[in-house]
């Protein structure tokens, strides 16, 4: 009997070791691990594109272009205890960098925020939620504009955002409280009502 063996009851350990076999057969090209691979991270990688690009299907393109370049480069992915997700995310906001910048070589910046597809019309006209929103973030660091993005796009919880941020989760939680902070002092102005909280 085996129930004695140090990590059995430790479902973090149990899942590293997942992790770090589904991370060994992705390295070997193993079509099923990539097919698990893809089936995990479609939707998050798809929602981290989308927020960045104007349209549904280039962000399809762009999600597809991670999984085909992750899997042209599977032999450089050293696993080392992050998550495979986090070199995903990784491909991911590099490609979106990319296609960004060369949006922005084709016009003014202004061509690309009318082309951005709104899930509904804005009700108020003095306010450009959408636009506001865009320079709200644009003002925010680097890792305060990325731990907004995983938390509450791609909806990691603050333990996955940790890892995936090479950080602890106080510093998560810390990095977290003040970027929402900035969004509120950015947001804070003619047409945004200001109120309490609760």
């Amino acid at each position: 009997m085996r129930d004695t063996e140090v990590g059995t009851d430790d479902p973090a350990a149990e899942s590293r070791n997942e992790s770090a076999e589904l991370a060994r057969l992705a390295v070997a090209r193993d079509p099923g691990a990539w097919s698990r691979i893809f089936d995990l991270h479609w939707s998050a990688v798809y929602r981290f594109v989308r927020y960045r690009l104007s349209g549904s299907a280039e962000a399809e393109d762009i999600a597809s272009q991670v999984f085909e370049i992750a899997y042209a480069r599977a032999d450089r992915f050293d696993y080392r205890g992050v998550p495979i997700e986090g070199w995903l995310m990784g491909i991911a906001r590099n490609l979106a960098r990319d296609q960004v910048k060369k949006l922005v070589r084709r016009g003014p910046e202004q061509e690309l925020l009318e082309t951005m597809d709104f899930a509904e019309p804005d009700e108020a006209d003095s306010i450009d939620l959408r636009g506001d929103l865009v320079q709200a973030m644009d003002a925010l660091t680097g890792d305060q504009r990325q731990v907004l993005q995983l938390r509450f796009l791609v909806d990691k919880s603050v333990a996955d955002t940790a890892v995936l941020m090479d950080r602890s989760e106080d510093a998560v939680k810390n990095l977290q409280r003040r970027a929402l902070a900035a969004m509120q002092r950015a947001l804070a102005g003619p047409g945004y009502p200001v109120g309490r909280a609760g």
